[in-house]
């Protein structure tokens, strides 16, 4: 028995796993409770990319020897990429009861923060990890993903060289040394990262997107569409994908993807659409249906595809590509969101102030901030602010007094409505900056310093304020005031 189980683990070690399954079953056959067999025989089943299957063989292990500790240990991560966190959680917590020393737990203990956006849970995990382990790869890549994701790209670019240093080929290290570089505002150093990265999905579509950040739409929208593969994007869908070529007697559907900001950015091609296909019809998320039913009278929008006839179909965020769209010269900029809005009333400047997204977004920690840090916009004299923001945060407006009137919407078109009131819009990069400048508000963008491409020249009227130093908002908060500063003698009467 021995014997079987010590050559099981070297045909694993070298990644040979029928020869270890083989072995493995000639013990399970003779012993079929033998616990040492069936954790192996889990951890070949992990490595064929079927975690329930060893999840089930682990557990039998666990139960039959429920104190070693590397059972629990591998038996977390089989849970983990069965799409089991808290068992797996809870398997990591044993498997360190068992063992403190023990680095992988901690590592995967950090992911699963991450997993949550809990960044500094995540820290604290990884850190222990790799206390046990200071050479570890995985940990130190863990960390240089979370500096990413909070802004200190300088630390992620030396958690990434670290990595580098032990596996200097390591893609996923590029990959993240190529977005510490990005953050940086370094693109030429970005696109060397992810072209040594390799061909995967996630590096081609970062390339991509630093070319877009230069307006570089010929070599940065083909690779961006390795989103697709990266997202699973049209995965179930029976049709075949539409390739921009005229299709008259077709119908085409056009499916959204991402977040609610990236439908309302593409939806100004809709009707070109209509140029190409005999009847479009787009799926979107269900609180824009009513605003995009506004692009066009001739488009079908829906939010299920339940009884829905379509030939073909394609990816919102490809609609510029399939369209011929070369250059940024070439995009529509009047607003073609339609909804009324109040009419103008009083002297004073009406502006609308959001402060903070959706806290579950990866880089939420970057993008939002508090009403506290931008109250110096409240203060300039002759401003009449509201609020714009909904969710977790509504009680800061509280606290300043300010106006809530999307308190009562029921979706987009409800917000529209409001913003379309108003002179001035000022927000965070979520989906409200997305809403007004498509509707031809005056937006300002406060951002980190690593500005998203969509602001750059895909709108009109939006001023991009951005962070000089990660995590300071003064002189996103410096530059707004002087955009609404000019907005105030703008409107002012003639002496």
């Amino acid at each position: 028995m021995r014997a079987h189980i010590e050559a099981a683990v070297r045909h694993l070690r070298q990644g040979d796993l029928s020869r270890a399954e083989s072995r493995l079953k000639s013990v399970l056959e003779a012993e079929p409770g033998h616990p040492d067999a069936l954790h192996l025989m889990g951890c070949v089943q992990l490595r064929r990319g079927r975690p329930g299957d060893a999840v089930r063989l682990m557990e039998r292990a666990v139960a039959a020897a429920p104190g070693v500790a590397l059972y629990h240990e591998n038996l977390a991560e089989a849970l983990w990429r069965a799409r089991r966190a808290e068992l797996a959680a809870g398997e990591c917590r044993l498997a360190l009861r068992l063992d403190a020393r023990l680095h992988r737990p901690h590592n995967l203990l950090g992911l699963m923060a991450i997993d949550r956006c809990d960044y500094v849970e995540a820290l604290q995990h990884l850190g222990e990890a790799l206390r046990a382990e200071p050479r570890n790869p995985d940990a130190l890549l863990n960390v240089s993903v979370v500096c990413n994701r909070t802004g200190d790209h300088e630390r992620a670019g030396q958690y990434s060289e670290m990595v580098l240093k032990l596996a200097p080929g390591h893609p996923l290290a590029w990959i993240n040394l190529g977005l510490a570089s990005k953050g940086m505002r370094r693109l030429a150093e970005a696109r060397a990262a992810f072209e040594r990265a390799g061909d995967l999905p996630m590096a081609r579509f970062n390339l991509g997107y630093t070319w877009l950040l230069d307006d570089d739409l010929v070599r940065g929208l083909p690779l961006c569409e390795a989103r697709k593969e990266l997202l699973g994007i049209g995965r179930g869908l029976a049709r075949p994908e539409w390739d921009g070529t005229p299709c008259p007697d077709r119908t085409l559907l056009v499916i959204h993807e991402q977040g609610l900001g990236d439908t309302i950015l593409m939806s100004r091609f809709y009707p070109r659409l209509l140029e190409r296909a005999g009847r479009v019809v787009v799926l979107v998320q269900e609180p824009l249906e009513r605003l995009i039913a506004t692009v066009s009278p001739d488009i079908r929008v829906v939010t299920d595809l339940e009884g829905v006839e379509y030939d073909l179909w394609c990816a919102t965020m490809s609609l510029p590509l399939l369209l011929g769209i070369g250059s940024v010269e070439q995009l529509p900029l009047e607003p073609w969101l339609h909804v009324p809005g109040p009419e103008r009333r009083g002297e004073r400047l009406r502006a609308g102030l959001n402060w903070a997204g959706n806290p579950s977004f990866a880089h939420d920690f970057v993008r939002s901030t508090h009403l506290e840090s931008l109250r110096l916009l409240l203060e300039v004299p002759g401003v009449e602010w509201c609020s714009l923001h909904r969710g977790h945060l509504e009680h800061e407006a509280e606290a300043f007094g300010l106006p809530q009137p999307l308190r009562e919407a029921a979706d987009f078109h409800d917000t529209a409505r409001v913003v379309k009131g108003l002179d001035l819009v000022v927000s965070t990069e979520t989906a409200i900056p997305n809403l007004s400048a498509a509707l031809g508000v005056r937006t300002c963008v406060l951002t980190s310093p690593d500005t998203d491409w969509r602001w750059r020249s895909w709108y009109a009227g939006v001023t991009v304020c951005s962070q000089d130093v990660p995590g300071d908002w003064t002189g996103p908060v410096t530059r707004a005031l002087e955009v609404i500063r000019g907005e105030l003698a703008a409107a002012a009467p003639a002496a």
